[in-house]
């Protein structure tokens, strides 16, 4: 799969999913505002939006350069499942980040000679 497809397939997951939010939103709103869907106005709506549907692409589109993703379904749902994949990367890199000063502590303490 060509990486320019695996990305538009992860954008318009991503986008499937705001989709999904914004219908939600409508729904439990007594009285909907397309000027504020957002307590934050409709310049940050769209700019979440935005982002959103752009992490989903890169994702997928980094899925598929690596050849981890060689389907739409794939970049599909690395563009829906986006932002969890990015928390478990950041979950993971802290983690990572935490345990290197303790593992060359370890190294570089002199072992017992008792």
């Amino acid at each position: 799969m060509l990486v320019l497809w695996a990305a538009f397939w992860g954008l318009a997951g991503g986008l499937c999913v705001e989709a999904l939010e914004l219908h939600a939103r409508i729904r439990r709103a007594r009285k909907w505002s397309w000027r504020r869907p957002i307590p934050q106005g409709r310049a940050a709506y769209w700019t979440s939006v935005a982002i959103r549907a752009g992490v989903g692409a890169v994702l997928a589109a980094a899925a598929a350069a690596s050849g981890q993703v060689t389907g739409a379904f794939g970049a599909l749902g690395l563009g829906v499942a986006a932002p969890l994949v990015v928390e478990k990367f950041a979950r993971l890199a802290t983690l990572a980040a935490e345990a290197e000063p303790q593992a060359i502590a370890q190294r570089e303490a002199p072992a017992d000679a008792s």
